[in-house]
């Protein structure tokens, strides 16, 4: 099974100025980029190479977040007449909803705080150590984030 693990780091309004994206097989890394953006031009480029094969899930920490980013930059028709189907960006795998749903007495569902709370911080060290440059290792920067993100879909996988 094919998963795309993804993080932006921008707004709606401003734009996307930096894209984490992990690729995976049945959760196993295949393929990690780390992208700051140049050229608001080369966002849908990215997105198109990214998701040329269709996945079948794309996760997120907050998924409407990332949802909404990718619509801004390739929207999709919601009706294909040619072959008579429903196009979407999906499925989805929403961290934070899952974590919502499994521990409901929690009162901080921020990727931080779950991964604070919920993953072994030198395993998290060991992954980012080995993925991202040494002055992104940490909250707020995509690939980080898309690791942490990552790593709290393995957990419950389990």
């Amino acid at each position: 099974m094919r998963e795309v693990i993804i993080d932006f780091e921008g707004c709606l309004q401003g734009g996307i100025r930096e894209i984490g994206i992990i690729e995976t097989d049945d959760l196993e890394i295949t393929n990690v980029q780390d992208i700051t953006i140049n050229d608001k031009k080369e966002i849908t480029n990215i997105i198109l190479e990214v998701f040329e094969e269709k996945p079948n899930y794309i996760v997120a920490h907050n998924a409407h977040i990332e949802k909404n980013l990718l619509k801004r930059y390739l929207p999709y028709p919601k009706f294909e007449k040619a072959r008579g189907r429903y196009v979407h960006w999906g499925p989805w795998l929403d961290t934070l909803s899952a974590y919502r749903t499994l521990y409901p007495s929690i009162k901080d569902y921020t990727l931080e705080h779950l991964t604070s709370t919920f993953i072994d911080p030198g395993q998290l060290d060991e992954l980012v150590g080995s993925l991202c440059q040494e002055e992104k290792r940490k909250p707020h920067f995509a690939l980080y984030d898309a690791i942490c993100t990552l790593m709290l879909v393995k957990r419950i996988a389990k």
